[in-house]
Protein backbone atom coordinates (compact mmCIF):
# COMPACT_ATOMS: atom_id res chain seq x y z
CA UNK A 1 0.00 0.00 0.00
CA UNK A 2 1.37 3.39 -1.00
CA UNK A 3 1.26 6.28 1.41
CA UNK A 4 -0.80 9.38 0.63
CA UNK A 5 0.56 11.40 -2.30
CA UNK A 6 1.80 14.99 -1.99
CA UNK A 7 -0.99 16.33 -4.22
CA UNK A 8 -4.69 15.50 -3.97
CA UNK A 9 -4.64 13.76 -7.36
CA UNK A 10 -1.97 11.35 -8.53
CA UNK A 11 -1.79 8.50 -11.04
CA UNK A 12 0.36 5.38 -10.93
CA UNK A 13 1.70 4.53 -14.41
CA UNK A 14 3.83 1.62 -13.18
CA UNK A 15 3.93 -1.68 -15.02
CA UNK A 16 5.96 -4.88 -14.74
CA UNK A 17 9.13 -3.21 -16.05
CA UNK A 18 9.06 0.43 -14.92
CA UNK A 19 7.75 2.67 -12.15
CA UNK A 20 6.38 6.14 -12.90
CA UNK A 21 3.85 8.46 -11.25
CA UNK A 22 2.00 11.65 -12.14
CA UNK A 23 1.10 14.39 -9.67
CA UNK A 24 -1.35 17.20 -10.41
CA UNK A 25 -1.64 20.82 -9.25
CA UNK A 26 -4.42 21.10 -6.67
CA UNK A 27 -5.67 24.28 -8.38
CA UNK A 28 -5.33 23.97 -12.18
CA UNK A 29 -4.53 20.29 -12.61
CA UNK A 30 -1.18 20.80 -14.35
CA UNK A 31 0.60 17.45 -14.47
CA UNK A 32 4.16 16.55 -13.52
CA UNK A 33 5.28 12.99 -14.27
CA UNK A 34 8.27 11.36 -12.64
CA UNK A 35 10.93 9.85 -14.91
CA UNK A 36 10.52 6.08 -15.26
CA UNK A 37 12.58 3.93 -12.91
CA UNK A 38 13.26 0.38 -14.13
CA UNK A 39 12.30 -2.65 -12.05
CA UNK A 40 15.59 -4.38 -11.25
CA UNK A 41 14.03 -7.84 -11.11
CA UNK A 42 12.44 -7.70 -14.58
CA UNK A 43 13.62 -10.70 -16.58
CA UNK A 44 16.05 -11.75 -13.86
CA UNK A 45 16.95 -15.43 -14.17
CA UNK A 46 18.09 -15.39 -10.53
CA UNK A 47 14.56 -14.89 -9.16
CA UNK A 48 12.51 -17.91 -10.15
CA UNK A 49 9.95 -17.80 -7.34
CA UNK A 50 6.85 -15.80 -8.36
CA UNK A 51 6.10 -14.76 -4.76
CA UNK A 52 9.64 -13.47 -4.25
CA UNK A 53 9.46 -11.55 -7.54
CA UNK A 54 6.12 -9.99 -6.51
CA UNK A 55 7.54 -9.02 -3.10
CA UNK A 56 10.58 -7.42 -4.75
CA UNK A 57 8.34 -5.56 -7.20
CA UNK A 58 6.18 -4.27 -4.32
CA UNK A 59 9.21 -3.08 -2.36
CA UNK A 60 10.70 -1.30 -5.38
CA UNK A 61 7.30 0.17 -6.27
CA UNK A 62 6.94 1.73 -2.80
CA UNK A 63 10.52 3.05 -2.94
CA UNK A 64 9.97 4.51 -6.44
CA UNK A 65 6.75 6.20 -5.28
CA UNK A 66 8.48 7.66 -2.23
CA UNK A 67 11.27 9.01 -4.45
CA UNK A 68 8.82 10.50 -6.98
CA UNK A 69 6.68 11.99 -4.20
CA UNK A 70 9.77 13.62 -2.69
CA UNK A 71 10.79 15.02 -6.08
CA UNK A 72 7.25 16.39 -6.56
CA UNK A 73 8.05 18.84 -3.75
CA UNK A 74 10.30 20.64 -6.28
CA UNK A 75 7.39 21.08 -8.70
CA UNK A 76 4.56 22.11 -6.36
CA UNK A 77 4.42 24.94 -3.82
CA UNK A 78 2.59 24.68 -0.52
CA UNK A 79 0.12 27.51 0.05
CA UNK A 80 0.47 28.37 3.74
CA UNK A 81 -3.07 29.78 3.79
CA UNK A 82 -5.23 26.98 2.33
CA UNK A 83 -2.71 24.10 2.38
CA UNK A 84 -3.02 23.19 -1.31
CA UNK A 85 -0.03 22.12 -3.40
CA UNK A 86 0.05 24.26 -6.52
CA UNK A 87 2.30 24.65 -9.57
CA UNK A 88 4.43 27.75 -10.11
CA UNK A 89 1.77 29.20 -12.43
CA UNK A 90 -0.82 29.08 -9.63
CA UNK A 91 1.49 30.45 -6.94
CA UNK A 92 1.89 34.15 -6.16
CA UNK A 93 5.40 34.62 -4.80
CA UNK A 94 4.77 38.37 -4.44
CA UNK A 95 2.30 37.72 -1.59
CA UNK A 96 4.95 38.60 1.00
CA UNK A 97 2.79 38.46 4.12
CA UNK A 98 2.76 34.66 3.98
CA UNK A 99 5.98 34.09 2.04
CA UNK A 100 3.90 33.42 -1.02
CA UNK A 101 0.42 31.97 -1.45
CA UNK A 102 -1.69 30.39 -4.14
CA UNK A 103 -3.28 32.99 -6.41
CA UNK A 104 -6.74 32.32 -4.94
CA UNK A 105 -5.59 33.11 -1.39
CA UNK A 106 -3.36 36.01 -2.51
CA UNK A 107 -6.30 37.68 -4.27
CA UNK A 108 -8.40 37.56 -1.06
CA UNK A 109 -5.94 39.87 0.77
Amino acid sequence: MLRKALTKKSIDHSDSGNFSFSFFCDKCGKEWTSPPQPFTGEGSPVIENEDALNMLWGNEHRAAFDSADLEAHLHFNLCPVCGRRVCDGCFDIAEKEHGGACKDCASKN
